[in-house]
C-alpha cells in the first residue's frame, strides 16, 4: 500500500489499494470520512496515515462504509443527498416507527445547517455523535 516507500499512506494511495483488493469498500465519500476520522482521533494534522493509525483507519473504513450504504440506500434519487421523505425511509429500515412530526424534528438534528436536505457529512456527524435513537445505531451493528 505504501507505494513510495515513505511509511506513510496518503488519501490517493489508500484509494487506489481499496480500488485494487476490496472494490466492495470502494465509496469515495466512506473512504474520506474513515480517513478524516482515524486523523482526527490521532489527533494528526498532517494529512498522511502512518503505521499506528493503519488498524484505526480500516476500522474506520467498515464503518463508513456500512454508514454509505444506509444512506445510499435511502437516497432514492441518487443525488447523495437525503430529503425528509428519503430520511424517513431511512428510518423505516432502520425499525424506528416515528410520527411525521418526529421524523421532521429528527431530520432537523441532522440537517444542521438547514438547508433542507442532508449530506453524508452531516448523516454521519449524526452517528458518530450518537445523536440518533438507538435503534439506528443497532440497525448498523447487525447490518
Amino acid at each position: 500500500i505504501d507505494f513510495n516507500g515513505n511509511n506513510k499512506v496518503c488519501l490517493a494511495e489508500i484509494d487506489k489499494w481499496v480500488v485494487e483488493n476490496y472494490p466492495l469498500l470502494n465509496h469515495k465519500p466512506a473512504l474520506i470520512r474513515a480517513m478524516q476520522a482515524t486523523l482526527d482521533s490521532f489527533h494528526d494534522m498532517g494529512g498522511l496515515i502512518e503505521k499506528k493509525e493503519f488498524k484505526a483507519l480500516l476500522l474506520n473504513l467498515f464503518y463508513y462504509n456500512k454508514l454509505f450504504w444506509l444512506f445510499d440506500q435511502a437516497d432514492a434519487d441518487n443525488d447523495r443527498r437525503m430529503d425528509v421523505k428519503e430520511f424517513s425511509f431511512c428510518c423505516t429500515m432502520c425499525g424506528l416507527k416515528m410520527s411525521p412530526r418526529k421524523v421532521k424534528a429528527e431530520f432537523a438534528k441532522v440537517d444542521r445547517n438547514g438547508g433542507g436536505i442532508i449530506l453524508f457529512d452531516e448523516f454521519c456527524k449524526y452517528f458518530v455523535e450518537k445523536q440518533c435513537p438507538k435503534e439506528m445505531t443497532a440497525f448498523l451493528a447487525d447490518a
